[in-house]
C-alpha cells in the first residue's frame, strides 16, 4: 500500500492507494497519525478512492487509527470507499462507527459548522 498526506485547510487528508491488508507500510499509518496528533492536528479524512482491497488486518488498523484520533479529541471520517471496501466495512459493522462520505468534498464539509 502507498499513501500521500496533504492538507485541506486544517484537515489532514490521507490518500491511500492499493491494498489495505497489513504489512509494515500499512502499520506505519499509525505512526504518521501519532505525529500529526502531536502537532495538534485533530481533523482527518481517510480517502479510500484508490484502495482496491481491504482485509481484516487493514480494517483493524483503520479502527486503531480511529480510536487514537477519538481519544485525542479529534475526528476521523472516511471518503470514497468503493463498493467492495464498503461491503467489508458494512459486514464488520464499521459503517455504524465511522462517518463515511461518497466524496472528499462531502467529508471535508462534515467538519464545517452547519448554518
Amino acid at each position: 500500500m502507498k499513501w500521500n498526506i496533504r492538507h485541506s485547510d486544517d484537515i489532514v487528508v490521507f490518500d491511500l492507494k492499493g491494498g489495505l491488508e497489513g504489512g509494515a507500510d500499512t502499520y506505519q499509518i499509525k505512526d504518521l497519525v501519532k505525529d500529526h496528533l502531536a502537532r495538534n492536528d485533530r481533523r482527518f479524512v481517510i480517502n479510500l478512492s484508490q484502495v482496491d482491497y481491504v482485509n481484516s488486518t487493514g480494517i483493524g488498523i483503520i479502527a486503531a487509527v480511529y480510536t487514537m484520533i477519538s481519544s485525542a479529541g479529534g475526528k476521523m471520517v472516511i471518503s470514497n470507499a468503493n463498493e467492495k471496501v464498503s461491503r467489508v466495512m458494512m459486514v464488520t459493522k464499521l459503517l455504524e462507527v465511522f462517518e463515511s462520505y461518497k466524496s472528499e468534498n462531502e467529508a471535508i464539509a462534515s467538519f464545517r459548522p452547519q448554518a
